[in-house]
């Protein structure tokens, strides 16, 4: 046994697999197209792994009982399970195929999300666990990695049901030594114990607790220690008293402390409004235009309800929260005036994917510049680069990394450095210290840079060392961006 591969047909030529979407500890996830419709789906089984463990039968033992569960549910914020089949020895479900991100994925970028935002994802889960309870199952696996946000309006849907589990509310029962640090509850770690929608409560809690904090809350056998819980208002003073007590109260560590149910829960929330997120205004920036057909989605790579993922789709209304009126705040989506399409970067920087962001901004650069084919810019080139289209970059780089990164950045330290239209050795090898290019007096080759979010201000983009034809190429686009007043 092994993994399919792209073409390989499954019951009898119905489905086609087209690629891997997500692989995880025990399950792997394919997209795939019915030929009877066309239409994409998500085909999730388990992966070569587990196929070659000796207890194998014992996991498809309980892949079978994920896939019968989620085959049960009928909820718009559950994911939906089409078709439970055999494929030879191999159990596996066929899903919807939903674009979109994880709400890990979208917290991280957004850095945290406000109370009005968090709470209307939070909301939407909290309506699937009860529904899921009231079927008489619990999840036991709640956290920010575990839900997705559909790429058209932002619906939140919960995914993986690896260790969902039938429960008689307090009724003793044997729990496996399956869990997620800082989001399981005490009862996960114990052998037997109660089972009950409080396990589900604390988790849900935790996930609130990690959106609009970007801390994970201390492990429950930690806190069990003596280590307090730090509540999430003393990360982030805009919480409010209500939603900070709600969190603590849904994270008490003894079961019988904590609400008994979701609704309970939610309760404590009351007073705090549960809206959907109101559309920010476009300032001072001409938009990029959308054709009608997708005026209301984010145009980037998609992915499945699995662990793992290669691009997440961020509805374009939603940004991070922020007072600042700064004209740089605008919002860019999809494809320009000139026809550049903006889809695979705008999915890359949104999910972290900082390199391949990196490579695919060269790439628009070399077609802005009409110069794909050479693959390689000089000084000329840079001097006539289209405007609009550094801008569009820019701000994609500035806004979705919340202002670390982008042209503007960078213009701005190596202008604070003392640097002027001609170009310095000595400024730019102050600014290669600055920005973290630099190490020891030395200049890291490309592939030693730090492709994530927490590389210095500035870092990127670097767009690779054989794609820069002359010396001094951050001068002239610092130069280019003054031209276009591109702040």
């Amino acid at each position: 046994m092994t993994h399919w591969k792209t073409g390989q047909k499954l019951q009898n030529g119905r489905y086609e697999i087209d690629k891997i979407l997500g692989y995880g500890g025990s399950g792997i996830t394919y997209r795939a197209k019915e030929h009877s419709t066309g239409n994409l789906v998500a085909i999730k089984t388990l992966n070569a792994l587990i196929q070659n463990q000796d207890n194998f039968s014992k996991h498809q033992e309980r892949f079978i009982q994920e896939a019968f569960c989620l085959a049960k549910c009928n909820h718009p914020h559950v994911i939906k399970v089409e078709q439970v089949c055999q494929e030879g020895e191999l159990w596996c479900m066929v899903m919807e195929y939903v674009a979109g991100g994880t709400l890990k994925q979208y917290a991280s970028y957004k850095g945290i999300l406000s109370e009005t935002e968090a709470l209307h994802y939070i909301q939407q889960i909290a309506s699937a666990l009860t529904y899921i309870h009231q079927q008489g199952f619990i999840h036991r696996d709640v956290k920010p990695g575990n839900i997705m946000l559909r790429k058209t309006n932002m619906q939140a849907i919960l995914i993986d049901f690896g260790l969902a589990r039938e429960f008689v509310q307090d009724k003793v029962a044997t729990h496996t030594n399956s869990r997620t640090e800082s989001f399981a509850p005490l009862e996960q770690y114990e052998l037997r114990a109660k089972r009950g929608a409080y396990t589900d409560v604390y988790a849900l809690a935790a996930t609130l607790y990690y959106v609009l904090t970007s801390q994970l809350p201390f492990p429950a056998p930690f806190r069990q220690q003596g280590i307090n819980l730090i509540p999430p208002k003393n990360h982030n003073y805009n919480i409010s008293d209500t939603v900070n007590n709600a969190i603590l109260k849904g994270m008490e560590l003894r079961s019988e402390k904590r609400p008994q149910s979701i609704q309970e829960w939610l309760d404590l929330l009351k007073t705090k409004p549960l809206s959907v997120p109101k559309k920010q205004n476009i300032r001072n920036s001409r938009q990029v235009h959308l054709n009608p057909a997708r005026k209301e989605q984010l145009t980037m790579a998609t992915v499945a309800p699995s662990q793992g993922a290669n691009l997440s789709e961020i509805p374009a209304n939603i940004y991070k929260n922020t007072k600042d009126t700064s004209p740089k705040k605008s919002i860019i989506v999809s494809i320009s005036d000139s026809n550049i399409d903006y889809n695979n970067l705008q999915g890359f920087l949104t999910i972290g994917n900082l390199k391949e962001a990196d490579k695919e901004t060269a790439r628009l650069m070399l077609k802005i510049a009409d110069r794909e084919k050479a693959g390689w810019l000089d000084k000329i080139h840079v001097e006539n680069l289209d405007c609009q289209e550094l801008k569009i970059i820019d701000q994609l780089w500035f806004e979705i990394s919340n202002e670390r990164f982008g042209f503007s950045i960078q213009k701005k330290m190596y202008e604070n450095l003392g640097g002027n239209q001609e170009y310095s050795s000595q400024i730019w090898r102050d600014f290669g210290d600055k920005v973290g290019w630099r190490n020891n007096n030395n200049w890291l080759s490309y592939k030693d840079l730090n492709f994530n979010l927490w590389a210095p201000q500035g870092h990127l983009p670097m767009l690779g060392m054989q794609f820069w034809g002359f010396t001094g190429w951050l001068t002239t686009i610092i130069n280019r961006l003054n031209t276009c007043q591109i702040k």
